[in-house]
This record gives C-alpha cells, structure tokens and sequence, in this order.
C-alpha cells in the first residue's frame, strides 16, 4: 500500500510540473469542478483523520491479558502503528491520501492557471488564522 501510494505522489508530482509548465492544460470549467471536489475530498480525510486520531487510546477490554493485547493492536493500528512498520496505522494511511489530494488539487489549479491564485489565497487564509493567535 505504501509503494503504491509513493506512486501516486509520484504520478500527481509529475502531473503538477508539467501543468506548470504549460504542459498539461484542461478546461477552466472542469479544473476548477475537479479542484472543488478536491478540497471537499480534503475536508472528509481530515474528519477521517481526527476520528481514527481519537481511537489511540480505547476502553472497555476487561483485564484478561488476551484482551489486553487485543486493544493494544487496535491502538496500534488506529496511530501508532505497528512494532514493524510504524507507517502501519489509519492516521498514517490517511495523511498519506492527504498529500496525494492536495498535489491533485495543485495540480487542477495549475492546470488552469490558478495555481499562483490558491498559493496566496491559502497564504492570506493563514496569515488570518496566526494573527488571531497573538
């Protein structure tokens, strides 16, 4: 799963550069259909995220120490992954499927042309977000 998902950056990375260098072009309609659903697709993996997030620490095992071990696995594979592969984890899987939406969604835009559009709306979303902070 891991490979293919490196894959998949790895196919949407191409696909960004040679939409930013004119390469790749679509129609504005569809890039910007296409990056809309993207940024929806974006907000349910982060809802996803936080709800296996949530499930690091379960309750409810009983004492025996065969369902002791039994919730340690599912904590394990909800974040903290397993003794061999720490990326063996829902949280992991899912920021993985983050990163290849979001170089999608990049992708859209540059395809479009609004690339350089998303990069100062996000920049003026964040300056906002940390003024507040202060």
């Amino acid at each position: 799963m891991v490979d293919d998902m490196a894959g998949q950056a790895r196919h949407w990375q191409q696909l960004k550069q040679q939409a930013l260098s004119g390469e790749f072009k679509m129609e504005e309609g569809i890039g910007e259909a296409l990056r809309k659903r993207c940024e929806g697709f974006l907000a349910e993996l982060d809802t996803l995220r936080t709800d296996a997030q949530a499930l690091d620490r379960l309750t409810g095992y009983g004492t025996l120490p065969s369902a002791q071990q039994l919730q340690q696995k599912f904590e394990q594979k909800a974040g903290g992954g397993s003794p061999h592969d720490s990326n063996d984890s829902a949280v992991k899987r899912i920021e993985q499927h983050i990163e290849v939406v979001q170089l999608m969604r990049d992708t859209y835009a540059a395809a479009i042309g609004k690339l350089q559009e998303t990069d100062q709306t996000a920049g003026a979303q964040l300056t906002a977000h940390t003024e507040g902070m202060n």
